[in-house]
Formats: structure tokens, C-alpha cells, sequence
């Protein structure tokens, strides 16, 4: 039994379902602005809603923070994604290919869950306003993490009768070593579980909720020791309040109807894994993740690539079969090629990780299987797809670029490595000869540019728990303030 801080954990997946719900409420509220075509540069363009996106949902130096300084750096990167387009030299590269089509592949999973999941969820007014009206209060809970035996003896004691919770809860508390209490609010992120056990009906002090099961082999008792309403006397409260509950009710009702899509996928299907392989790479990727990965969180840090060859596994080896078919270890390291390895916890020891290293590949081939049902629908053809994969294959062309040509200009010589102001200088030239180059195909809409205000906040936009979890690309830094002002064309 784990005793440490309660981690009502932010939910991954209602986190994201957040974000897509805000933003398909934003997207449709703007739908034409975010239509409007900004800049164009040659036959690539810029939209209103993707010079946003960039300037806002990324980190800007101060020095970029004017918008003209922001678009030419923007202009450019597509003069530069332009150029290396012509020279072919990223194309073919299979790495390349691999990362933009698992980029491509989970905005299509997006969509797939806006289409079958967000766009039909509905929340009853009754329900709201029951939420509402217990959304005041703060608990202030006793409670304790199990694995599953204990939790199914916890629970048949529950059952006996209350007498029995008291000496539950002490002996509970004496196991630990302590008695653990946490406040919790409606606005919180935690579980999905925990929230509707909170915030479903009135709860009373001395009440029991539990076990809850988070995961398979995690489950969460609690007991309410006091609650305190905390009202809201103005109407702006009242109102940002009402949004925040509708917004988070909506969540929790579009993850149970993609949750129920999604088993429907899954139905039938199950993995068999041989379990001389599974042992190898996992007992290898248990030594490397434990000691590489124990200062950071795998939720923020997705693993792109485990080099199997270390393992000492040949690649023809069997690892499982799925639906028929015999996925070899090198079938499986061609996946994770476009959907990086990714645990779904951060609390990773010796003790649980063969069994997160399995559920981490289970969540591998459950994508997979929901891609395939997204190509079905054709959601590779929307817009909104083939626009979020053009922004990262022309960021990731301008990045390879600049390095192609800063690479060549060492090589032959004509500047000196570690001469920062000679690069510099070069740099300068360089831009200046592609600028002439392209100008003549550069267009900008001055007043859709002119009715834009930015913010100057610095953050950085995220989709937790998911392989590609930044939202945007970082923002290029190619021009300085110096530089051409596209506006003027």
C-alpha cells in the first residue's frame, strides 16, 4: 500500500478532452477568421488561427515579441521549408517520415474522438445544477492507495457495518505509519472516478467512498473528516464558475462515450505475448527506464526510440500476436517509430513495472487499432489534419535547413567553428539571398495582421499524456528585429 501524497492525478485523457472541447468551441465561434490566409508564400500559407497558435502556445525570446518580427520569422521558415522541399535533402529520410506521420496519426485519433465522443456528448440541466450546487464545497479527506487484494478485503469489511470503519481506518492509518488528509475542490484534476464520488451527491462527515479502482491493480479508499462550502457571492463568480462545472461535466460524459467506443474497437481483440521476449526487453527497458528516466516524469517525456538492438534481441523474434498475426520485436520497433513508448504514471519502481511496461504496450496497439478506424472515416483528409501536418513538416524542413546550410558553410570553410559573429554574419547574408529569392511570392492580408493582438504571456501549450505532446512547434528564430518587413509587399 502506498501511503504518499494522493495524487488525484490529472487524468491524461479528460485533460485533453478539455483542450479539444475549448478549442472546437473557439474553432467554431471563429470559424471564418480562423479561415482567413494570413500570408501566403508561394503555394504555402499562413492562417490567423496558425500565427496564433505559434506566437502564444509556444515561448517567444524578447526580442521576437513584436508581431512583424514574429510573421517575417514565420515567412521565412516557409521560405526555408520551400527550399529544402526543392533540394530533397529531409524527403526521404525514414525517421522523418515516420515522426510527421505519428504527429499526422494522433491528430487523427483527436478528430476521431471530437466526431464519436465530444460532438455527442450532452449534459441534462438537472445534472449541472446538482453539480453546481456542490461544487462550493471542499472536502477534507483520509486516504489511502491499495493494490487490488487488499482493496477486495477492504471492501468486504466495509460491507460487515459502519462499526467496523472506525477500527478500518486505524489500522488503516497505523499500517501507514500515519494518517494521510488532503482538501480537495471541485475545480481539482483528478480522476474521473473520484470526481463523480465527490461531487455526484451531498456527501457526510464519517462517510466511507471505496475503493475506488483507478487503474487495474490501484484503487483509493477515502473518508470524508469535514467539508466546507465556500459560496459565491458575485456574479462573475457565479457565472466562470457555472462555465468551469459545464466544461467539466461535459469532459467526463464525452470520456465514458469514448471509452465505450473505443472497448467496442477493442472487443475480441487481446495480446499474447511470448513471454521469453517479453521478460528480455522488459527486464532491459526496466534497467534503462528506472535509471535514465527517475528525475524526470514519462508522462512529459515519451520515449521516441528504444534502440532494441542493445537489448540482445534479434528483431525477427516473436513479441506477441494480435488478431492473428505474429508482431515481431523489429514489427514493434517500427511502430513505436510514429507512437513513441509512453508510461502512464510517473510512480514507476522495480515492484509495478513489468505490469506498466505491459499496459504501456497494450496503449500502443489500442492506438493502433483506433488510427486504422480514423483512415476508415478518412480523417486524414480534413483540413484541420492536413493543416497541423504541413505547420510541423514545414518546421521540422526550416530546422534541418538552417543546419544543412550552417553544416556546409563549416565544412568548406567559410566560416569558422565557435566564430559566433562570423555564423552570424553568414547566417544574415544567407537570409538576405533567400528573401530575394522567394519576396516576389510573398503575400500578406495587412488587415486580417493589423486586427491581431497578441499576448505576452510566455507558456507553452501541452497535451498530457500523449506521444506528441506539444501543441506547436517551438516558434523559429531565423530574423532579428533588423529584418524585412513583409507588410510592405
Amino acid at each position: 500500500m502506498s501511503n504518499n501524497r494522493l495524487n488525484f492525478l490529472k487524468n491524461p485523457m479528460r485533460l485533453l478532452l478539455i483542450i479539444l472541447i475549448v478549442c472546437s468551441e473557439i474553432s467554431f465561434a471563429k470559424e471564418q477568421l480562423s479561415n482567413y490566409i494570413l500570408a501566403k508564400v508561394g503555394k504555402k500559407d499562413i492562417t490567423v488561427t496558425e500565427f496564433r497558435a505559434r506566437c502564444e502556445f509556444t515561448v517567444r525570446p524578447e526580442n521576437l515579441r513584436d508581431k512583424s518580427i514574429a510573421l517575417n520569422n514565420l515567412i521565412f521558415e516557409k521560405m526555408l521549408a520551400l527550399d529544402a522541399e526543392n533540394s530533397n535533402s529531409l524527403e526521404s529520410n525514414p525517421v522523418f517520415q515516420a515522426r510527421l506521420k505519428g504527429i499526422k496519426e494522433q491528430q487523427m485519433r483527436e478528430k476521431l474522438c471530437e466526431q464519436v465522443a465530444i460532438k455527442r456528448a450532452k449534459v441534462d440541466t438537472s445534472t449541472l445544477l446538482n453539480a453546481y450546487r456542490l461544487s462550493i464545497r471542499e472536502y477534507e479527506l483520509e486516504f489511502y492507495r491499495m493494490h487490488k487484494p487488499l482493496a477486495q478485503k477492504v471492501k468486504a469489511l466495509i460491507d460487515t457495518g459502519e462499526e467496523n470503519v472506525d477500527l478500518l481506518f486505524k489500522g488503516l492509518s497505523e499500517y501507514a505509519g500515519k494518517q494521510p488528509v488532503r482538501k480537495v475542490k471541485y475545480t481539482d484534476s483528478e480522476y474521473d472516478t473520484i470526481h463523480e464520488a465527490l461531487y455526484s451527491k451531498p456527501l457526510q462527515i464519517g462517510q466511507v467512498i471505496g475503493p475506488i479502482e483507478i487503474d487495474p491493480n490501484d484503487f483509493l479508499v477515502m473518508k470524508v473528516v469535514n467539508w466546507t462550502a465556500y459560496p459565491l457571492l458575485c456574479e462573475i463568480e457565479q457565472r466562470e464558475r457555472w462555465n468551469e462545472v459545464k466544461e467539466k461535466e461535459l469532459s467526463i460524459r464525452a470520456e465514458k462515450i469514448w471509452e465505450a467506443y473505443y472497448a467496442g474497437v477493442m472487443q475480441g481483440k487481446k495480446i499474447d505475448f511470448d513471454k521469453k521476449t517479453f521478460l528480455m526487453l522488459a527486464n532491459w527497458m526496466r534497467q534503462r527506464y528506472i535509471v535514465e528516466q527517475k528525475d524526470k516524469s514519462p508522462i512529459s517525456n515519451p520515449i521516441p526510440e528504444i534502440p532494441f538492438s542493445e537489448s540482445g534481441l534479434d528483431l525477427a523474434s516473436p513479441f506477441f500476436a494480435f488478431e492473428g498475426k505474429v508482431w515481431t520485436v523489429g514489427d514493434f520497433r517500427n511502430e513505436l517509430m510514429s507512437r513513441p513508448f509512453l508510461m502512464r504514471t510517473q510512480d514507476i519502481d522495480s515492484a509495478n513495472f513489468y505490469a506498466l511496461f505491459k499496459t504501456a504496450v497494450v496503449d500502443v496497439m489500442k492506438d493502433h487499432c483506433l488510427t486504422r478506424e480514423a483512415y476508415k472515416l478518412h480523417l486524414d483528409t480534413l483540413a484541420d489534419v492536413q493543416r497541423t501536418f504541413g505547420m510541423w513538416k514545414d518546421s521540422f524542413l526550416a530546422n534541418n535547413k538552417q543546419k544543412h546550410v550552417v553544416d556546409v558553410a563549416l565544412n568548406e570553410g567559410k566560416v569558422v567553428k565557435g566564430d559566433e559573429l562570423g555564423i552570424l554574419k553568414f547566417w544574415e547574408s544567407y537570409v538576405n539571398n533567400l528573401q530575394n529569392k522567394y519576396k516576389d511570392s510573398v503575400e500578406v492580408n495587412i488587415p486580417a495582421f493589423e486586427s491581431i493582438s497578441l499576448t505576452k504571456i510566455n507558456m507553452v501549450a501541452m497535451k498530457p499524456g500523449m506521444p506528441y505532446q506539444l501543441l506547436v512547434p517551438d516558434f523559429p528564430k531565423y530574423i532579428s528585429s533588423g529584418m524585412t518587413d513583409y507588410r510592405k509587399n
